[in-house]
């Protein structure tokens, strides 16, 4: 029961979850045949089911596309185990088109000889755990309604932790797209100042090594005198108290200097002390090129399709001449897109056009040049 409880837990961190449990649970408790419906199939959404042991892929898909609306046994009493006998004759169990149709070929059993538990979680998701035996086996009693009980709180527990994870991973998942969209990139470290994790535009300024590099793990400037100024500043927000610190980055390309921004992570009286987000290091490239998406422009300002691709050139800092230049259109062509385009944006200026398509266009879609 240990191996069961721990492998439970462990549910929450593995890259396929439940997997390794429903084979431990499906031991301890003597079954055939065991699934955990972690989220219950609906029209739009096909949910998340696996079984031990595993019927492949077809079987799963058949359920989670559409047996699982004939299904009879579900919406069980919640948390408390139950046999299908304890809902439904053994005739209505086997003449139900569910296991006529579905089951009977790969578990031909009986009502006692099927039993199952419905868990919701503090979200409000129920999630059901089914064991049948085959018909030679000793049916469910009321022990094994017991022994499952005492796996339902870990089970319970283990989905609110894991639902924690994933909300936390999301979150994380969109702030950072968000930084990508914005073309700034994100490097954390950690206490010793080694790499942790980067987000895709960091990943670019790192790769081409323009201002920024990686020796090993740690990060390393285009000089020498950077570099140690870069970590008296990592060194710096943490003893010093100082949470935020700035600082430019020489390029040999000859680019404009990168502005780099360091800020401490602060630890939490809980933190573990080893390898934990210490330092997250912000990074910006003036001459990256915000490309908002045409048509995203168009959307938010009735934009015609040149006028949106004229916007653009003009808000990666062409004049009119380049801008029409590079589009390949006549100068008084571009001059009547302009004229309509400040109309619709509602601004008189470039400078106040680049202003709202940035604010209105830039945090919502913008990609790297």
């Amino acid at each position: 029961m240990n191996e069961a409880i721990h492998a439970i837990y462990q549910s929450v961190l593995e890259a396929e979850p439940w997997r390794a449990s429903m084979t431990l649970i499906s031991e301890y408790m003597g079954c055939t045949s065991t699934t955990i419906v972690v989220r219950p199939s609906t029209a739009t959404d096909l949910g998340y089911m696996v079984c031990h042991p595993t019927n492949g892929t077809e079987f799963e898909a058949a359920y989670k596309t559409r047996w699982y609306r004939s299904d009879p046994f579900v919406n069980l009493p919640r948390e408390r185990a139950v046999l299908v006998s304890d809902m439904m004759t053994n005739r209505e169990w086997q003449e139900s088109e569910y296991f006529r149709e579905f089951l009977r070929s790969g578990m031909p059993t009986d009502a006692d000889h099927g039993m199952g538990v419905d868990i919701a979680t503090s979200a409000g998701t129920v999630c059901r755990l089914r064991l049948f035996r085959y018909q030679e086996l000793p049916p469910f009693d009321q022990d094994d309604k017991r022994r499952l009980g005492i796996l339902v709180p870990h089970i319970k527990q283990a989905l609110t932790l894991a639902a924690h994870v994933t909300r936390n991973e999301a979150e994380r998942e969109i702030y950072e797209e968000g930084l990508d969209r914005l073309n700034i990139g994100v490097i954390v470290l950690d206490e010793r100042g080694q790499l942790l994790r980067a987000n895709p535009v960091a990943c670019h300024i790192l790769t081409a090594g323009d201002g920024l590099r990686l020796s090993g793990r740690e990060l390393e400037a285009c000089t020498s005198a950077e570099t140690r100024e870069l970590r008296r500043l990592l060194n710096n927000t943490t003893t010093n108290g100082r949470s935020v610190a700035a600082m430019s980055l020489s390029r040999p390309s000859g680019r404009r200097k990168m502005a780099s921004v360091v800020r401490s992570i602060p630890m939490i009286e809980e933190s573990e002390g080893r390898s934990r987000p210490a330092y997250a290091v912000f990074l910006r490239d003036p001459d990256a090129q915000a490309k908002p998406a045409q048509e995203m422009a168009r959307q938010l300002f009735d934009f015609t399709p040149a006028e949106a691709n004229f916007a653009v050139e003009l808000v990666n800092g062409l004049s009119l001449d380049d801008a029409a230049i590079k589009l390949g259109i006549r100068r008084t062509t571009a001059r009547t897109h302009l004229r309509a385009i400040f109309m619709k944006a509602g601004v008189t200026r470039q400078s106040e056009l680049v202003r709202v398509l940035l604010n209105a266009v830039l945090g919502l879609d913008a990609q790297r040049d």
